[in-house]
């Protein structure tokens, strides 16, 4: 599989596979050898956290959103799981990690070495973990500077609240002269943020794999018996496709936290008290952005799915979750008039459809589902959230009875091409789908797709997978949109997601 980034091309899902053969041993059982684990021991989390937080803040630190030129330096897949002291992953876990550029330098107003900084690494990046308890960056090496050894800095902050600050070390280059690592008195919790830094076999550009299992003093016991639901302070409240800090008026919103319903379950039919109105409650759960309330589609002890309401404000509001246990504290979340992104299957594949309803992606990329890569030359069908008004306008909180189009021209470049948009619109609550044709002149591969509104770029990585013989189209027409066809769709996410 070939990714092409203009001046870096990298074998994702093979490079990928290499990093957890090299990074590490799993462990494949819930609670397995617990009487062994070691607690991750707590650091300081010293003076370069970030003083103002970058815009792109993904997962992916070697290129920022989606610039052709990546940082320099050795390229490093840093992988592992979030456990609980039993060993037993953590989900909805919200994983920070920063480091130095390969000059040494952090993104902080004071970080800088000698006065130089790498413009093209992004220095800073977020994770949140699934039903599994992974997580995965992409990253360099990390720089020296005066008084330390190579390290990267980490903080995982549990649903609930309940955060860790820690560092992690390269094996080989962690004398006991650097003071933090010196500072760990308990061996085996100084030995385990020591980490071998693998190479990966068959990567043209010497890539490095970790696997770094970070195990809490926790488990979801401790918040059992919580009085009143509780918001993860840090990346609680983020974009519903690409999981990034934010919301948008009108667009799915995804709130992390602990306690938040004693159900797990999507709206259904009898939901739907009034003809044209979404519900605002599950099962006595209610959620207010802005103090206004939102529409409320999926409820489960750590997860909330919601549409947010119809809000002009541009900045910082609040917002809060209601059970029959009472309020949340307040959790800030920066509102935006627009913040696109594309829902994704698995491997950041985007969620595509074709003409035919056959869903677009490598082969077998969902146990159970037909995928077949796009063909050079169709048209297909892109789908995400955030890309903000539509003409007629439409009152966030209602259904959606037919599609309506964007206010503001959509336009899609997948590699380093422009792709003509033939539609772009809202075509069930919050869901944007927007039609593109795939440009004839693209070969076999796997290629970075992105879509820009008024300015504003998707900044989540996303790639279509294109192959010119894939199985022939159905050639009977398809109506642009079906209220049947988008409800299986959002099924099929909340499946992937582990929502369901």
């Amino acid at each position: 599989m070939h990714i092409n980034t203009g001046k870096m091309t990298l074998d994702r899902r093979k490079f990928f596979a290499a990093a957890m053969g090299a990074g590490g041993l799993f462990f494949t059982e819930k609670g397995l050898f617990a009487q062994a684990l070691t607690l991750t021991p707590s650091t300081t989390e010293g003076p370069y956290y970030p003083d103002r937080l970058p815009l792109d803040r993904d997962n992916d630190l070697l290129v920022i959103n989606n610039a052709i030129t990546p940082g320099v330096g050795t390229i490093a897949w840093l992988s592992g799981r979030v456990l609980d002291r039993t060993g037993s992953p953590v989900r909805n876990a919200i994983v920070e990690i920063w480091q130095a550029d390969n000059l040494g330098s952090y993104i902080h107003t004071n970080g800088a070495q000698n006065g130089r900084r790498d413009s093209n690494f992004q220095g800073y990046g977020t994770f949140e973990t699934a039903s599994d308890g992974q997580y995965l960056f992409r990253t360099i090496k990390p720089g020296l500077y005066t008084g330390r050894v190579r390290h990267v800095h980490a903080k995982i902050t549990l649903p609930g609240g309940r955060s860790l600050t820690t560092q992690l070390f390269i094996d080989g280059e962690a004398p006991t002269s650097d003071n933090v690592l010196g500072a760990i008195s308990n061996a085996a919790q100084r030995a385990s943020v020591i980490r071998p830094w693998t190479a990966i076999p068959g990567s043209a550009v010497g890539a490095l794999a970790v696997n770094w299992d970070v195990l809490m003093d926790y488990t979801p016991t401790d918040i059992s018996g919580a009085s009143r639901p509780t918001l993860v302070a840090v990346g609680g409240v983020t974009n519903g496709a690409s999981f990034r800090r934010g919301a948008v008026s009108g667009s799915w919103v995804t709130i992390a936290g602990s306690a938040l319903s004693t159900t797990t379950r999507t709206w259904q039919s009898s939901d739907f008290t009034a003809p044209d109105k979404l519900p605002e409650s599950l099962d006595g759960v209610s959620v207010r952005i802005n103090n206004q309330p939102a529409s409320v589609y999926y409820v489960s002890p750590t997860q909330l799915n919601v549409l947010a309401p119809d809000t002009t404000t541009e900045g910082n509001v609040q917002v809060t979750v209601t059970n029959s246990r009472g309020t949340s504290d307040p959790v800030s979340v920066a509102f935006s008039r627009l913040m696109p992104a594309f829902f994704q299957f698995p491997g950041e594949n985007v969620a595509a459809v074709r003409a035919d309803g056959v869903l677009i992606g490598p082969s077998k990329l969902v146990d159970g589902v037909t995928t077949v890569p796009a063909k050079p030359g169709e048209t297909i069908q892109l789908f995400g959230t955030g890309f903000g008004p539509t003409t007629p306008g439409v009152n966030a909180g209602t259904v959606v009875s037919a599609p309506l189009q964007t206010s503001t021209p959509v336009t899609v470049r997948i590699d380093s091409q422009d792709a003509a948009v033939t539609y772009a619109g809202m075509t069930s609550a919050g869901l944007y789908q927007i039609n593109v044709t795939v440009p004839s002149n693209l070969a076999d591969g796997d290629y970075p797709i992105t879509a820009e509104v008024a300015g504003i770029r998707t900044a989540k990585f996303s790639k279509l997978a294109v192959a010119a013989n894939a199985a022939a189209l159905n050639q009977s027409p398809k109506p642009l949109w079906n209220r049947s066809d988008k409800q299986q769709f959002l099924a099929l996410v909340r499946r992937i997601r582990n929502e369901a």
